[in-house]
């Protein structure tokens, strides 16, 4: 890592008045017997176990996860991305005027900052160089693939080759002889044809059609343009006028700031918890009908000491854009082979430095406080880790 431009980063964060950071956050646990890569019942059964007694589960939104520093003078607020960088290449004034109907919710008479938790919207306000770029080149490459080989003949030689005679000959002489008599037996350019005829993967179009359709309406749909808003989703701190500040710490801050419908259920017993995840399942079908992403489940209390700040659910379709277009093709492989401990850990350590830095004053923060210069190297520092964890998560 160049130490200077972590030096710069750090000062610039400390510069720019950034209070928090924003965790990653890690999906729910997966589900064998439920056949879920990403299960309601043991997300909401791991906030059981470590004692939680209250969730508050909300929409998950597709969009650029944003905090909003919301300022009384709506026109001095800003906007840092989830990497602690101040948001400025997107049209501001457009932005700041699209958190008018957030400002008006508040009553501003002794009350100077609300920091809140946000996505920017659409996807494309902040993605779409990415979207284009990968997603949209990803779409292109399997839809042309797909095309030339419905339209080329090309596995309907391959099925002629595989019904010769010759081929058939060689696949029983292989059948009962090892690789080395097979190569004793028939000459090496034989052995590499008929080898590679064998390895030919033949996809079943039909299917590799259907979910490069799927993957292409879940681009259009995410990825559409549009003017920027955003949906709000936790209040991490007000700031009022003579510096006292309030660390709100609790998820229904949401219906402060957003009309959505949400649920918050109780899962102080098995008997609440079970009641509690049928109604989510409930929920999370319609939200999946409504094209959504998915949901996020919480702790009532946002901080709690060695517990995420959330466990994300989202839907198979939306998976399909996430994964790739063979993602439900090989769903038992890729249920199998997910793991979540390392993004959980990851989730737990970020969010609990970012109690730390939300606990640092607000109007302490410059490039001479050492205590949140040292909060964010270390978050830095996660970052690292982070980067070395599989994307799809």
């Amino acid at each position: 890592m160049d130490l200077k431009k972590l030096k710069n980063r750090i000062d610039w964060f400390c510069e720019n008045r950034i209070n928090a950071f924003s965790p990653t956050i890690s999906p729910a646990p997966k589900s064998f017997e439920r056949n879920e890569i990403e299960s309601i019942y043991e997300g909401v059964r791991y906030f059981f176990e470590l004692g939680v007694t209250e969730i508050v589960v909300q929409r998950k939104y597709m969009g650029s996860y944003c905090d909003i520093y919301l300022q009384k003078n709506l026109g001095e607020t800003y906007f840092v991305s989830r990497n602690g960088y101040l948001v400025n290449h997107v049209d501001l004034d457009q932005a700041k005027q699209a958190c008018r109907e957030i400002h008006d919710r508040f009553d501003w008479v002794n009350m100077q900052t609300v920091i809140i938790q946000s996505e920017m919207m659409p996807w494309s306000a902040l993605g779409k160089r990415l979207i284009d770029n990968e997603f949209i080149g990803y779409l292109n490459v399997h839809q042309n693939h797909c095309n030339y080989l419905m339209q080329s003949g090309l596995y309907a030689k391959v099925d002629r080759a595989k019904q010769s005679d010759p081929y058939r000959q060689y696949a029983d002489y292989k059948a009962g002889h090892s690789m080395g008599e097979v190569k004793e037996h028939f000459p090496s350019h034989i052995v590499r044809q008929y080898e590679s005829l064998t390895a030919f993967k033949v996809l079943d179009l039909p299917e590799y059609k259907k979910y490069i359709d799927i993957y292409a309406e879940q681009i259009a749909h995410f990825g559409k343009p549009g003017d920027i808003y955003f949906k709000p989703f936790n209040i991490l701190k007000k700031v009022f006028a003579d510096g006292t500040e309030l660390l709100v710490n609790d998820n229904m801050s949401y219906r402060e700031i957003n009309d959505d419908v949400f649920l918050n259920l109780p899962i102080g017993d098995e008997k609440d918890m079970n009641r509690s995840i049928e109604k989510i399942y409930e929920w999370f079908a319609q939200l999946e009908a409504e094209n959504e992403e998915g949901i996020v489940i919480k702790p009532r209390q946002a901080f709690i000491k060695n517990v995420p700040p959330a466990l994300k659910i989202r839907n198979n379709q939306y998976l399909v854009m996430i994964y790739g277009v063979d993602f439900q093709t090989n769903y038992a492989h890729n249920i199998q082979k997910r793991k979540i401990s390392r993004k959980l850990e990851c989730s737990i350590n970020d969010w609990m430095l970012n109690w730390e830095m939300l606990n640092v004053r607000y109007t302490d923060i410059d490039k001479e406080n050492y205590l949140m210069k040292n909060l964010v190297y270390n978050r830095i520092m996660g970052e690292e880790i982070e980067s070395t964890l599989d994307i799809r998560l």
